[in-house]
């Protein structure tokens, strides 16, 4: 997908020494040199090809420049996804007719390589921009901070004032100079070079921020085959996981009930057997194997209300408050219930989001060492959002073995998604989002 993956905030006090800070600080200093080895390139083959398409040779500079640019998208995807913990996936190609007439006519036509284009046209200037600041606000306020350091070295100049001074000179009005060589000054200099250290990550941030969305508008799928993907993907899963549950309750009949039932109907065979004949032991024999059956059908009954329940949840037909309530009240950990639901979701929505909070409640209890969980649930708009979070350990992560990938499978079949945030060392917060009326 082209979606960013949801990070954990950085506190403010923490920005400067973040990996997060030095990343972006990373990304837009190499942006500008790799973009200007791609505008140059881009520019000047579509001048010549565009210029020379009455031309064979026009043809091929010009399919030349859009290959170049499907590649060079690759690169700025890859340092999109690394550096930024970006997730743009990779646009998918189109078919093509055979031959070398379809093979031109998929590179001319090509919209992932007119995208590719368009972003290195339009990262250019902000490339550029985002260097300049990125450079500025980090050196001004370092340079601010160890002034007391390197004043030493600078030169001795004689001031305005006809008196020598030793450090750094503003200019101002009348050929007047403004000198930072007293200790007032100096100190005053070294703290606003402090507050800015502090405030440079999120200046840069912030137009990282707008490459960031650049990237996901034009390196990443366009929407509507994105949106096709999407729908495949779950279309897949969801068939994959109807298979694995029929096969479930296919093993729960044929191992359990079934069995059962086998044994219950030997049982009231040999029971009625021991009836029809006349031996006094035969009938007390016939007691034990009729009240045996007894006991079977019972423990039957309670296998296919279970195996029922895996199917739909009875306790489902009062509304998800009763039966999240009832899930919570069997939870060996404490469960704080904070349920705002206006009305009542579609009962295929109310199923899912009752089959995920119950596997996250597991999860939780089997993995987390938490002391406390809280269940959110309200409806945002066409949405309802449910937000699990406990006070344990941290550290769950998709496809850990935890259970996640099934619930984000789970919710994907509707269009929902699952948002973690899970540091180590806690606490955890796990957000699902899933339409109404799915």
């Amino acid at each position: 997908m082209s979606s960013p993956v949801e990070t954990r905030p950085v506190p403010f006090w923490r920005a400067p020494f973040s990996g997060r800070t030095w990343a972006e600080t990373l990304y837009a200093l190499l942006g500008l040199p790799l973009c200007i080895v791609g505008f140059t390139w881009t520019v000047t083959s579509l001048a010549i090809g565009l210029s020379m398409t009455i031309t064979v040779i026009g043809v091929w500079v010009l399919v030349a420049a859009l290959i170049t640019a499907r590649w060079s998208g690759v690169v700025d995807r890859s340092l999109l996804n690394s550096l930024l913990r970006e997730r743009i996936e990779a646009p998918r190609a189109r078919p093509r007719r055979p031959g070398t007439m379809g093979w031109l006519e998929a590179q001319l036509g090509d919209p992932v390589a007119w995208r590719a284009i368009a972003y290195q046209v339009l990262r250019f200037p902000l490339a550029l921009v985002t260097f300049v600041v990125t450079v500025t606000f980090w050196t001004l306020p370092l340079g601010a901070v160890t002034y007391p350091l390197w004043r030493g070295f600078l030169p001795a100049q004689r001031g305005s004032d006809g008196l020598m001074h030793r450090g750094d000179a503003f200019a101002y009005s009348s050929g007047h100079e403004y000198f930072i060589d007293t200790r007032s000054r100096i100190l005053a200099q070294a703290a606003v070079g402090f507050v800015f250290i502090w405030l440079s990550p999120w200046i840069v941030r912030g137009f990282v921020a707008l490459h960031r969305k650049l990237g996901r508008a034009l390196l990443g799928p366009v929407s509507i085959s994105q949106r096709v993907r999407d729908l495949e993907a779950s279309r897949t899963q969801a068939v994959v996981s109807s298979n694995e549950q029929l096969r479930k309750i296919e093993r729960d009949l044929h191992d359990g009930t079934q069995a059962r039932l086998v044994a219950l109907a030997m049982h009231l065979g040999q029971a009625k057997e021991d009836l029809d004949s006349d031996d006094p032991a035969a009938a007390e024999r016939a007691k034990i194997l009729i009240a045996g059956a007894h006991e079977q059908t019972k423990e039957t009954l309670t296998e296919l209300r279970d195996l029922a329940r895996g199917i739909h949840p009875p306790i489902l037909d009062d509304g998800l408050e009763s039966a999240l309530t009832s899930l919570g009240a069997r939870s060996p950990i404490r469960v704080g219930l904070d349920i705002d639901l206006p009305r009542r979701p579609s009962p295929s929505t109310e199923t899912i989001a009752y089959f995920a909070i119950a596997e996250l409640l597991t999860n939780t209890i089997k993995h987390s060492q938490a002391r406390e969980i809280t269940v959110d649930l309200r409806v945002t708009g066409k949405l309802l959002t449910f937000r699990v979070a406990d006070n344990g350990r941290g550290g769950a992560v998709l496809g850990g073995g935890s259970g996640l990938a099934g619930v984000t499978a789970r919710l994907g079949t509707v269009d929902g998604r699952l948002l973690i945030d899970s540091p180590l060392g806690g606490p955890t917060t796990i957000t699902g989002v899933l339409p109404m009326d799915a």
